[in-house]
């Protein structure tokens, strides 16, 4: 094990996006402070294995170690947040059978263990794993030509899911806009609450690129893309080019005026652009959008069409030509 534990950091190779996991389940209030998003369950020595596996490309390895997890601990929720790991492993390694066939597991798995809204909190790994084998079966569907099927059963899972954490269901859409957003109309940006006066209607903006610019104000990875964003906004602006950055509200309602108030003093002291950057607040856009992770970008050409979606951080450079892209 002392080698396995120095090779251990290893794992992060195929990490999660930032703040998609730390989302999954609804918060625990810790009065007086806003709630964040609860973490998710620590990997068990088993599972780390497997994404270290995963991070190799050894897939075979990976289901053997949870073959063997099986054996000894039978199917606790570890096991069925190795087998939602197995499914993204096939997945990432081009597998699709394997892909389809652990995603189907993890989610008869998880559905059994997901009867009501409670069950979502106490049983964080089943959240996980039903959200990731959704994704998944989606992947294999599209992967496979099926692209329309693929979308279909999104929108089933959507449905079904209606009740679920606000990230189970983003991640829905995020999956579903990654096979099917770009050249599509863009989906409206409405905010219940806004910053720096009401955002203007994507409808009002054709002529205009847009870049939309989803975050959170706890966000690490948000704060580290807060530089080049500032000056990609800088460098953009003058040209004509419209920012939206719109977020939500991640904690419970009653705490949502001091909520409101973290969201302004980050915008202004981490972001800077309090006068040239609307900032709607509201989860209609960010559900649409499929924000289960933060920051995601979705670019707006002048015909008001997305032209690129990215639920990931992305670079200066990036960021620039995805945008001289919309001024070509």
């Amino acid at each position: 094990m002392n080698v396995w534990s120095r090779a251990l950091p290893l794992i992060f190779a195929f990490a999660l996006p930032a703040a998609a996991v730390a989302q999954q389940t609804p918060a625990q209030t810790p009065p007086p402070q806003q709630t964040p998003p609860p973490q998710a369950p620590a990997p068990p020595d088993d599972v780390r294995m497997i994404r270290l596996k995963i991070s190799a490309g050894d897939l075979p390895s990976a289901e053997s170690i949870l073959e063997v997890h099986r054996a000894e601990k039978g199917e606790d929720g570890d096991y069925l947040l190795g087998l939602a790991w197995l499914a993204r492993g096939a997945a990432l390694t081009g597998d699709w059978a394997a892909a389809s066939s652990h995603a189907k597991s993890a989610r008869e798995l998880a559905e059994a263990k997901l009867k009501t809204p409670a069950d979502y909190t106490s049983n964080r790994e089943a959240a996980y794993a039903l959200g990731t084998a959704i994704e998944v079966q989606a992947q294999a569907l599209a992967a496979s030509g099926k692209k329309s099927e693929a979308i279909r059963f999104l929108d089933e899972s959507a449905r079904a899911q209606e009740k679920a954490p606000f990230n189970l269901r983003a991640r829905i859409w995020k999956r579903r806009n990654q096979i099917e957003l770009v050249g599509q109309k863009a989906p409206a940006i409405k905010g219940e609450d806004h910053l720096t006066g009401e955002a203007p209607s994507l409808e009002s903006l054709k002529g205009k690129p847009v870049v939309l610019f989803f975050w959170w104000e706890a966000c690490g990875d948000c704060k580290m893309q807060a530089a080049a964003f500032r000056r990609t906004v800088e460098k953009y602006a003058p040209k004509g080019v419209a920012f939206i950055a719109p977020t939500r509200f991640y904690g419970s309602p009653g705490d949502r005026a001091e909520e409101k108030g973290k969201i302004g003093k980050a915008w202004k002291e981490t972001y800077a652009l309090t006068d040239s950057v609307t900032v709607p607040i509201g989860d209609d856009a960010m559900l649409r959008y499929g924000v289960s992770a933060t920051p995601t970008f979705a670019f707006v050409d002048r015909k008001g069409v997305v032209a690129r979606y990215s639920p990931t951080r992305m670079t200066e450079e990036r960021l620039s030509a995805a945008i001289e892209d919309l001024l070509r």
